[in-house]
């Protein structure tokens, strides 16, 4: 049996489909506030809480065409908001005098986003299990994570072949993972921000 049930946007969502600026706006007024309370907890920056937040309406706005009506709009929303979150952190855990405030911030948020982590010993547990990549393998991993080298850079550098510095940042991202979960440490909201290629 096909249920009736439709979210609570649901009719503002199929008007803004069609180009309803009216429904853009209600969605706005709705929406807004939340999301910038929710990236303002990650970004401890009011400008850029904003930015997100104009940045995700921009994209609905842009990809109207495409929104599903019946689908959650709320949930939509924030995972937009979640995967810009997530990319300005990865651009950003480069420059490693921001490396601290962004582990501190992220980890902070886990476990109900109330129980405070000692972000320090991850931080140094991460860095040992860096340490303890192969040669090759960590070398590759710094040029790419600590340096911003492209996969390109790094295998001209090095004399390799672009295919084998991709299979060696995907080991060393699964050897630190994995070591990770083998410890039953929290930040794997780290591993997924800082160590994702």
């Amino acid at each position: 049996m096909i249920s009736s049930f439709k979210h609570i946007d649901y009719l503002a969502v199929q008007n803004l489909k069609h180009g309803d600026v009216k429904a853009f706006d209600e969605l706005y007024n709705k929406y807004s506030q939340r999301l910038y309370s929710f990236s303002a907890k990650y970004l401890k920056s009011a400008e850029e809480a904003e930015e997100v937040v104009q940045e995700v309406f921009l994209y609905i706005w842009d990809k109207k065409e495409g929104l599903k009506p019946d689908n959650s709009f709320n949930a939509y929303i924030f995972t937009i908001a979640y995967n810009i979150i997530k990319k300005y952190f990865i651009k950003k855990s480069r420059d490693n005098a921001f490396k601290d405030d962004l582990i501190y911030t992220l980890l902070k948020q886990e476990n109900n986003l109330d129980q405070i982590i000692d972000y320090k010993f991850l931080l140094e547990k991460v860095e040992l299990i860096i340490d303890s990549l192969p040669n090759r393998r960590k070398e590759i991993f710094i040029k790419r994570k600590y340096h911003g080298l492209s996969v390109k850079q790094i295998a001209d550098e090095l004399g390799i072949s672009p295919n084998t510095v991709e299979n060696q940042l995907v080991s060393a991202q699964k050897q630190i993972h994995d070591e990770l979960k083998k410890e039953k440490l929290a930040g794997l909201l780290f591993f997924m921000l800082f160590i994702s290629i």
